[in-house]
């Protein structure tokens, strides 16, 4: 007997998380009249309540909390009522839980509370509740994000300048070194990154490999927002622990488009990395025979070489040889053309130099 008791509570269980979750107020009414666990959990640690704060019924939100839920139940992630809200942007779910005493200070695994959320997921509105509230402007998760890094990184440019209109710091840096702007531009959020620059984040700032929002801009193909960056001044020619520009970040990538922003501003095309690569060798290595003619246009030197004596012409030969691995190109004949740039430049200086 004992045992059918048990197995009619956990099916009333299944029915009261599947009323919550299709957001039927009357269906959770006729659930909780029967014998129920109001704090039942799925595999994943979740109870009604949290479905509910996902959701942002306040209505069933309320019923829970009559039927004396815990509104601190915290599932698998560390995730409570209170942070679930908060992540699906809902102001009044936030508030109703806030209001039956929720804590403000919650963190979930990744030590996200509830400011961090509203701001990873960009909501202006529970952002600003969480801040009226005390919520920490200038805290830090797991990975050293501030919320201003948080909302940069998925471009919500109002949450940005919320958190900057309250005192948020606009060069904090992460764990790897990274500010607001840098992370804006990994995302390619043009108008992030205008509004951070706009009011005076670093644009020369180095992450802890040395690359500068540039850098990040170039690496992750974001063409407009190079020239946006470059628009502002910043430094074509910096260059990271490894002596890397963005240039040759971006033949590397055989991005022509941001190859040409860059030397429209007078990228240099001798800068050599730390083992003597060149945006010329990075051209060649990529088969961006397009890259390559533009670069030696610009007076790129065919014949410089690197640490271990290889030409662009020889590392171009490597690349047609053995493509890498998943992206089986026409390698000879990119090589062929690369080769006969190289070569009419190469004759072209020798002739001059006679």
């Amino acid at each position: 007997m004992m045992s059918e008791d048990r197995s009619r509570v956990q099916q009333n269980d299944l029915l009261l998380h599947e009323a919550v979750i299709k957001n039927e107020p009357e269906a959770v009414r006729e659930a909780l009249r029967r014998p129920t666990n109001v704090n039942c959990r799925n595999n994943y640690g979740r109870a009604p309540i949290h479905w509910a704060a996902s959701r942002g019924n306040t209505e069933i939100i309320n019923l829970l909390i009559e039927a004396k839920c815990d509104i601190e139940a915290v599932d698998k992630f560390g995730m409570r009522p209170l942070l679930m809200a908060a992540w699906h942007g809902h102001l009044n779910a936030v508030q109703t839980l806030v209001k039956a005493g929720a804590c403000l200070a919650a963190t979930n695994k990744k030590n996200n509370d509830i400011l961090q959320c509203a701001c990873a997921r960009g909501s202006k509105e529970v952002a600003a509740y969480g801040i009226a509230l005390g919520a920490k402007i200038q805290g830090c998760d797991m990975a050293g994000d501030a919320p201003l890094a948080l909302a940069a990184r998925a471009g919500y440019t109002a949450v940005v300048e919320l958190l900057l209109e309250k005192g948020a710091y606009i060069d904090a840096v992460n764990k790897v070194g990274r500010t607001a702007l840098h992370v804006a531009c990994e995302g390619g959020h043009c108008s992030t990154a205008t509004l951070l620059v706009t009011k005076g984040a670093s644009r020369e700032a180095q992450d802890n490999s040395g690359r500068t929002p540039l850098h990040q801009a170039a690496v992750h193909r974001h063409t407009e927002l190079v020239r946006v960056l470059l628009d502002t001044g910043c430094n074509v020619n910096a260059t990271d622990n490894n002596g890397v520009t963005a240039l040759q970040m971006a033949c590397a990538q055989g991005c022509r488009g941001i190859v040409e922003h860059l030397l429209a501003v007078g990228a240099d095309v001798h800068l050599q990395n730390n083992v003597g690569s060149s945006a010329l060798h990075a051209a060649c290595a990529a088969d961006a025979t397009d890259i390559v003619e533009l670069l030696l246009a610009h007076g790129a030197d065919p014949a410089l070489t690197d640490q271990w004596s290889q030409s662009p012409l020889s590392v171009a030969g490597g690349a047609a040889e053995s493509p890498p691995e998943g992206f089986r190109r026409a390698a000879r004949g990119s090589f062929s053309a690369i080769l006969d740039l190289l070569t009419a430049t190469t004759n072209l200086d020798h002739h001059q130099n006679i």
